[in-house]
């Protein structure tokens, strides 16, 4: 008598729902609201794969329901509840359903609502959500803003275009270039003061004359630099493009040659003139470069799967043979022109020489007028290994939980960074207190990571399916350049793919 009380009120009230796979805290939430849970019903064939995945983990999930089956530690009271819960579910089975709460895409057909219906999923979202959509909608920011996306996410590219690989390439050996520049002058600052003159040191049992290394460094430097920051500085307009392409044997001499110095440990004899030079071309690149302390001097690469998520398939590697082979090893992602290379920040804003990012969630619910709720709130995910240039590991270079959360340290972490490798915002602002930054956070990173995300929604606005009563979720994540507090330079944006419970 209770539940068909209870069902005939929420009827009336407009107050049922349907949730798709775990999301306890939700449904939990409105439940205690007063909300009944009409079950979704999924294809068999999505029945026989749940069964099939839940007997490989020994999973208790219920097929239709989604909700957590009892377990041995249920007490009996949470069991009858569980019981009242799937009699009122049976009872509404007929009711319209006014809120949908889903993961996939395909769950519900968003053009077959009624207005009054409400769900949590934009149709087309990934064109901002997906790594490949962002990739391509920030190009378009010039038609929106006078912001350059240089300034806050770093140069990308989807290797499967032909014309895009192309662009990767010359962008490669372009920054081996600048790369280079930077070794010779942050190598002759590290010798300065004990009067040491570089010398040519064999590598791997094989012996380089000065003359040789020299040459090939500093004439193919000196040279793509030139072209370079002319193209930059629009000074290029009537040089002949054709006269200007190197030879691809030139190329790769040179990247051997640069393999050899910067990641190989062979040195090149300084000179005052050298050096001289070097600094000159780099604060030339300064003014025009806005990525020219990102990119450090090993030259590496992130190498993401376009459209996953929580970090799986994401590879570093610094040599761009390396990065060519990892595309190609996956046939179905170039046909799908799923992958995406992006420059890697290489010196980061560390914590107790740790690299972190900072998660900070949004709720979007309107695209037309542009409608977007910023959570005051937010929280850092360390790596699990203390940051260095000297490994490609994904301990060492990724944040993402879905990953730290199976890997155990190595090196004993400090002591301020817990066992789940996250810090509330609050903790963060500890921290920047003992370095005196405690007023950037509010001054400077929140209002960059706000501008940020505007940008990249106005840039995808014209490309979502917009529809009242509807919302959604999203995930953006923040790092910190080397200019540590002052800089927010880099950011990823990911749709709610997982929402579980943490002790933050």
């Amino acid at each position: 008598r209770h539940c068909l009380f209870v069902c005939s009120l929420s009827s009336q009230m407009r107050m049922v729902f349907s949730i798709q796979d775990r999301y306890p805290v939700i449904r939990e939430g409105l439940r205690a609201r007063g909300w009944v849970e009409r079950c979704m019903v999924y294809s068999k064939r999505r029945v026989r794969r749940h069964q099939s995945s839940r007997n490989r983990t020994g999973s208790n999930d219920a097929v239709y329901s989604g909700r957590d089956d009892d377990n041995s530690n249920d007490t009996e009271k949470e069991k009858d509840a569980d019981r009242l819960h799937n009699v009122m579910s049976r009872l509404v089975w007929n009711e319209m359903v006014y809120f949908y709460w889903t993961n996939r895409r395909k769950a519900i057909n968003t053009k077959n609502l009624h207005k009054e219906q409400i769900t949590n999923y934009f149709s087309k979202a990934g064109n901002l959500t997906t790594k490949t959509g962002l990739c391509l909608n920030l190009r378009k920011l010039h038609w929106f803003d006078s912001a350059d996306p240089d300034t806050f996410f770093p140069r990308c590219y989807r290797l499967a275009a032909p014309d895009e690989r192309h662009a990767f390439i010359d962008d490669y050996r372009r920054t081996a270039c600048t790369s280079l520049l930077k070794y010779i002058v942050e190598k002759d600052q590290d010798v300065q003061g004990e009067r040491i003159s570089h010398t040519i040191q064999a590598v791997k049992g094989t012996t380089f004359s000065h003359i040789s290394v020299y040459y090939s460094v500093q004439r193919k430097k000196e040279r793509e630099r030139s072209d370079f920051l002319q193209s930059l500085e629009h000074s290029d307009i009537d040089t002949n493009l054709e006269t200007q392409q190197t030879p691809a044997q030139e190329w790769a001499e040179f990247l051997d040659s640069y393999y050899l110095v910067v990641h190989g440990g062979a040195e090149i004899e300084s000179s005052d003139y050298l050096v001289s030079h070097c600094k000159a071309m780099l604060q030339r690149m300064k003014i025009v470069n806005p990525q020219l302390e990102i990119e450090g001097i090993h030259n590496i690469w992130i190498i993401k799967p376009g459209a996953k998520s929580r970090g799986r398939g994401i590879k570093c590697a610094n040599r761009l043979d390396q990065i060519l082979d990892l595309v190609e090893g996956d046939p179905k992602l170039i046909k799908e022109n799923k992958w995406v290379v992006q420059k890697y920040l290489e010196r980061p804003f560390l914590i107790h020489d740790t690299k972190f990012d900072v998660r900070q969630w949004f709720l979007g619910t309107d695209w037309n007028p542009l409608t977007v709720w910023f959570y005051k709130k937010c929280y850092l995910r360390f790596s699990t290994e203390p940051y260095t240039l000297d490994s490609m590991d994904s301990s060492v270079h990724l944040c993402n939980n879905s990953i730290q959360k199976r890997l155990r340290p190595l090196v004993q972490q400090h002591r301020s960074i817990p066992a789940d490798n996250m810090w509330s915002v609050d903790q963060f602002k500890t921290f920047l207190c003992t370095k005196d930054w405690e007023a950037q956070w509010d001054t400077v990173v929140v209002p960059g990571m706000k501008r940020a995300l505007i940008y990249a929604l106005q840039t995808a606005q014209d490309l979502i399916e917009s529809r009242k009563n509807t919302f959604k979720l999203y995930g953006a994540d923040f790092m910190l350049g080397t200019m540590g507090i002052h800089d927010t330079l880099y950011f990823t944006l990911h749709s709610l793919h997982s929402f579980h419970l943490n002790n933050i």
